[in-house]
């Protein structure tokens, strides 16, 4: 049984890129959804705009970008890790993304782009504050007037964190034959907002492990970064259906426009 213990995006990659797709994304079986949600919202920002250009912030293997693109939607991905863009590269249609290497807390990209969005919960692998308001900063200078950032992860749940927590117990999120991939909780910090998800795919003969760390993010807190950011709360949902968002909701797909700053 092998274990990985190193945080962050690049990280991230190096150790998942290899069973990301068989394994990692379809614990998100949402890809659909989210490409008629995101074309949608493209389309409606370039009549807003003129400007028809999509980024997504940590592209990964493609989940999104591909299907995107497919529906003609011109989209550049930026990651930083570059197992995952050779991942990508190595996919039917990925010359239809434009890919750049990169970290995405500040976007080393040439806008504008109508849309910029960041999804499946990747905001959260920037472990602090600081670079989560810096790559909504970076977000928001690429878009112009009325552009729009879109963005979906999970709602905090603090007692669930701390139960999974102290019970040690891994749930069993998928299975292939004779391999199955177990999730848990192996800390979590209430103060700095970590959370460290811990996955074990594990089959008859061996195994390996890793842990990750996300600093996740209150949908209020989010709201207050967007209007240093300049990006005005257009929509929130729970879900790409469009589903109603209430305090039963356990993620959220948030539409934010460019406005310019909110002074205090």
């Amino acid at each position: 049984m092998t274990t990985q213990e190193n945080y962050g995006p690049t990280s991230y990659g190096e150790e998942l890129a290899d069973i990301y797709d068989n394994w990692i994304v379809r614990l998100q079986e949402d890809t659909e959804p989210t490409v008629r949600f995101l074309a949608d919202v493209a389309e409606r920002v370039a009549k807003d705009t003129g400007e028809r250009r999509v980024l997504e912030l940590g592209v990964g293997t493609g989940r999104v970008a591909l299907p995107l693109a497919a529906r003609g939607v011109d989209v550049t991905g930026i990651d930083a890790s570059g197992e995952m863009l050779d991942r990508l590269r190595a996919k039917p249609g990925s010359d239809a993304v434009s890919l750049v290497h990169g970290d995405f807390v500040e976007p080393d990209v040439q806008g504008p782009f109508g849309t910029v969005y960041v999804v499946f919960n990747t905001l959260y692998s920037l472990a602090t504050q600081e670079d989560q308001i810096r790559c909504l900063a970076g977000a928001a200078a690429l878009l112009p007037e009325g552009g729009a950032f879109v963005f979906q992860g999970f709602v905090p749940d603090t007692a669930r964190f701390e139960m999974a927590r102290q019970s040690g117990q891994q749930m069993e999120v998928a299975r292939s034959g004779d391999t199955s991939l177990n999730l848990g909780i192996d800390r979590h910090d209430p103060v700095r907002q970590h959370m460290y998800p811990h996955y074990s795919l594990k089959d008859s003969g061996s195994g390996r492990e890793h842990t990750v760390r996300f600093r996740y993010v209150w949908p209020s807190e989010l709201d207050l970064m967007a209007r240093l950011a300049g990006l005005t709360l257009e929509h929130r949902f729970a879900d790409w259906d469009g589903g109603a968002f209430d305090a039963g909701s356990q993620a959220h797909v948030s539409v934010y426009r460019k406005t310019g700053p909110v002074r205090p």
